[in-house]
């Protein structure tokens, strides 16, 4: 069954009408999101006439990416997630966006008023942070090493450095997206101690309790690095290492496998994936989320 046919049968599953409110996930490639199957069985769980659809935009080009937003305006949508590589192009054409939003420079929610007026949102932060918690992760004072500087980074790098995180490394292929990232941390978080590096990093620069996140797309099916390799990590890690991959599909990355099998415990993307979905559901609807139901969603996919 191609993507089309699918879409068309979850939407025959999932009982569209005249009166369905529509949600959508707006990005580059949204073909292997789980966020399609999280959002429409929480909808269904609570027997909510809503649907969530695939949004996707040609990467890099902006004519459509504004044509797609006026669309959700023009179409009576109710809101959309954003996701790579839009999570900060996306601020401009907006109307508002909340203060944390605005503290962290992308977003990844947008909330379509009944006026309708756009308005940015991120559950990106309070996601990942709330996914370490529910892991028993400790944060303060730990040293963190965030791979990329684009929108998932900086909600997690601010995410991290509000709740007192040690000396952080943003580790990136070019340094203008990291720089800005650091200086905009630096205006927030002054007593925050931030490194840019190039990527690859050494072994060396490493701390061996760190707490080491991927924010890349390296790992997702078929992207690599530009040397060709599958995992943006280029030494072994040590056990006291967390490392958390924010790619979910596949599940397990080469990333993670590298960590599991160096002995450093290794947390898939699962757990943000649904903590910011549960937030951005209920932004939209002012129903409480059914995280088990998204969670068993999740698991069955």
């Amino acid at each position: 069954m191609n993507d089309k046919a699918m879409s068309s049968h979850a939407a025959a599953e999932q009982g569209i009408t005249g009166h369905t409110r529509i949600v959508g996930l707006l990005g580059g490639d949204v073909r292997y999101s789980l966020s399609l199957r999280l959002h429409n069985e929480a909808f269904t769980s609570l027997g909510l006439d809503w649907v969530y659809l695939p949004l996707p935009v040609q990467a890099g080009d902006e004519t459509r990416l504004v044509d797609a937003i006026r669309g959700m305006r023009a179409m009576g949508f109710v809101g959309a997630n954003v996701t790579m590589p839009f999570k900060e192009s996306v601020i401009p054409h907006l109307d508002e966006i909340t203060p944390s939003a605005h503290r962290i420079g992308a977003v990844n929610t947008i909330r379509i008023d009944a006026s309708g007026r756009l308005i940015g949102g991120n559950t990106d932060a309070i996601g990942f942070i709330s996914d370490l918690s529910a892991n028993e992760i400790s944060l303060p004072g730990r040293p963190v090493v965030i791979l990329g500087a684009g929108g998932a980074a900086r909600a997690v790098a601010f995410g991290l450095a509000e709740r007192g995180c040690g000396p952080m490394i943003i580790a990136n292929r070019t340094s203008q997206r990291a720089d800005r990232l650091c200086e905009d941390l630096a205006r927030y978080f002054p007593t925050q101690r931030v490194t840019v590096t190039p990527w690859p990093m050494r072994a060396d620069t490493i701390d061996p309790g760190a707490l080491i996140i991927n924010c890349t797309p390296v790992g997702m099916h078929n992207v690599r690095t530009p040397t060709g390799a599958a995992s943006p990590w280029p030494v072994r890690f040590t056990p006291d290492q967390v490392v958390v991959d924010l790619v979910y599909a596949p599940l397990v990355t080469p990333m993670l496998a590298a960590a599991r099998a160096d002995g450093a415990r290794a947390l898939t993307g699962l757990g943000m994936l649904i903590q910011q979905a549960a937030l951005s559901f209920a932004w939209w609807t002012n129903e409480a989320p059914p995280v088990r139901e998204m969670r068993a969603a999740l698991e069955e996919a």
